[in-house]
């Protein structure tokens, strides 16, 4: 591992240097991330904080002076939490906004809040904050409807038990009207700021929590189809090999073959070359067997 970071230092290291003395790279913005993590073993793939938590930096020289000053090497705060920890989705609304383009339909992505300060006018702040905002609202109501987003409606989210999106709801009737208030004139209160960063980590946790609900009935269903199904190949198979003895050979060792596959999720992820060699012998030994009759 370590010629090949050694490696991949140095091409860093030659990118970086042509940004800084190349005029036409001056503005270029180099995001450089791991697609994934891996374990002291070297694997990866599971949920290991090693192998969920890749790396992920943004380089440009026009950030010196604009961003905190960071120090490295640093210890982490706690397994691979070294500078700050964002999930994949902020790179989206981050680049957008930096390039100028509306943030993607259905990502739920929070805006890196590091990158503020590259807009000196606060009320720039509020308007990034605020279309980040309403991309994600569009996906919250889709989901728990827009009564209690409303601020015309007639159901007050804040007087609501406090449930997750009963609270989500009341903060932003809060925030978006503040958001007004502040763009029709030209104080802006830095709280504001905070508490929509806040608003965005609370809506981007409840809908990326929903992801992970899944309906128990429907699997126990589907394990259920998947069972009646295996049964019905077995009971085919043997009477296929009641008639012909031939089979039981390659049917055993394909079944045998395809069994060990499960075992290893690389084997899971190109199973298609297994059908495609086996299924290709397969052909040829059938066809071997016709030519000798």
């Amino acid at each position: 591992m370590v010629p090949k970071q050694k490696e991949m230092d140095g091409i860093v290291r030659s990118i970086y240097q042509a940004l800084e003395t190349k005029d036409h790279l001056k503005s270029t913005l180099f995001v450089l991330c791991g697609d994934h993590g891996m374990n002291d073993a070297g694997n990866h793939g599971a949920s290991s904080p090693g192998e969920t938590s890749p790396a992920l930096i943004f380089m440009s020289p026009k950030f010196k002076g604009k961003l905190p000053k960071l120090y490295a090497p640093m210890e982490p705060k706690e397994e691979f939490d070294y500078y700050e920890m964002v999930e994949q989705s902020d790179i989206a609304p981050t680049v957008a906004a930096l390039l100028g383009f509306p943030v993607s339909k259905n990502n739920l992505g929070a805006f890196i809040p590091d990158f503020l300060s590259f807009w000196s006018s606060p009320l720039d702040q509020v308007q990034i904050l605020v279309r980040n905002a309403k991309q994600i609202l569009g996906i919250v109501t889709a989901t728990f409807g827009v009564e209690l987003f409303d601020l015309k409606g007639k159901i007050n989210p804040c007087l609501l038990d406090k449930t997750d999106i009963n609270n989500l709801a009341c903060e932003w009737q809060r925030l978006i009207t503040q958001a007004d208030d502040m763009l029709d004139g030209s104080n802006v209160n830095t709280e504001w700021l905070s508490g929509m960063l806040a608003w965005l980590r609370s809506a981007q946790e409840l809908m990326s929590g929903m992801a992970s609900n899944y309906d128990v009935s429907k699997l126990g269903l589907g394990l259920a189809l998947a069972a009646s199904a295996a049964a019905c190949s077995i009971m085919a198979m043997l009477s296929l090999v009641n008639r012909s003895h031939d089979m039981v050979w390659p049917t055993s060792l394909m079944t045998a073959l395809y069994g060990v596959m499960m075992f290893a999720s690389s084997f899971v992820e190109e199973e298609q070359h297994f059908w495609y060699w086996t299924l290709t012998l397969w052909m040829a030994y059938l066809g071997i067997s016709s030519t000798r009759r």
